[in-house]
């Protein structure tokens, strides 16, 4: 008689953002890799699997998909291309999986990359807590201390920021950001420099400060996305920088949903 051995769960998560996919596959807890790739809204569900299916060539194959998505079009081809590819029926991450309390007027309206954030925040670091996420734009989420997403804030992103500025100005054109040394420019691009980095710096930590004393209470505040290693290393307020907690959260809520037993954790994970 064969004897049955159990699969090995293994997770593949994406996080669909306007720019960039983020995906990350974790056996158990540990994340084994993670990559990136162009949110192409033209991509086939052939072309979209075939790339995946390349990048994970040296790893296990998923045996779960979970996806948080901030662009609605890309859902089918996502869909289409691991039950074809993969012979997995991606799952996407909604708040009507109630997998985290939300104490806000619109749930529905609220970005499910902000509630993978909020969760992880909670599990892996504890509340109360505030995350901020460079992306396409630069989302502040508030977790209470018994782990309930309280709303946020959501700003510009520095560079489309810029970008635009240059698009519209005649006389005045993109360049690299980088922290300058004094907020007095000498030259067109110093003084570009001076005003959006240090005034993204300057935006970022009043932020914080608002949150703070509006919340009257101490807050982990914890940075992640593309530039959050940036700000985080310029921003004293900031007290953790975790590049994958997106990814860690989308992990958490599809534990969460299949009803695994999570228990608060104060630290976070590689």
């Amino acid at each position: 008689m064969a004897i049955k051995t159990k699969v090995r769960t293994v997770l593949l998560a994406l996080d669909v953002g306007n720019t960039m996919t983020k995906l990350g596959l974790f056996s158990g807890e540990k994340l084994l890799t993670d990559f990136q790739l162009a949110s192409n809204r033209e991509r086939t569900a052939d072309e979209v699997g075939l790339s995946i299916k390349t990048l994970l060539s040296d790893w296990p194959k998923p045996t779960h998909v979970i996806i948080s998505s901030v662009v609605p079009h890309l859902n089918v081809a996502l869909t289409r291309a691991f039950q074809r590819h993969f012979s997995v029926e991606p799952e996407f991450l909604s708040y009507q999986w109630g997998v985290i309390p939300l104490d806000v007027e619109e749930p529905s309206k609220v970005g499910t990359d902000r509630l993978a954030d909020a969760i992880a925040a909670f599990y892996l670091y504890g509340g109360p807590a505030l995350t901020i996420n460079f992306g396409t734009a630069t989302t502040f989420n508030l977790i209470s201390e018994d782990g309930r997403f309280l709303g946020g804030a959501i700003a510009p992103q520095m560079e489309l920021a810029a970008s635009a500025l240059a698009q519209r100005a005649a006389q005045l054109y993109e360049v690299e950001l980088h922290c300058p040394a004094s907020v007095i420019g000498k030259t067109t691009d110093e003084n570009i420099r001076a005003g959006f980095v240090l005034g993204f710096i300057d935006l970022i930590s009043g932020l914080i400060r608002r949150f703070r004393t509006e919340y009257k209470k101490d807050l982990k505040v914890i940075a992640t996305g593309g530039r959050g290693e940036f700000f985080a290393k310029h921003i004293k307020e900031i007290s953790i920088y975790d590049p994958h907690l997106t990814l860690h959260g989308l992990r958490l809520a599809w534990e969460l949903h299949q009803r695994s037993p999570l228990p608060r954790r104060g630290e976070g994970l590689g």
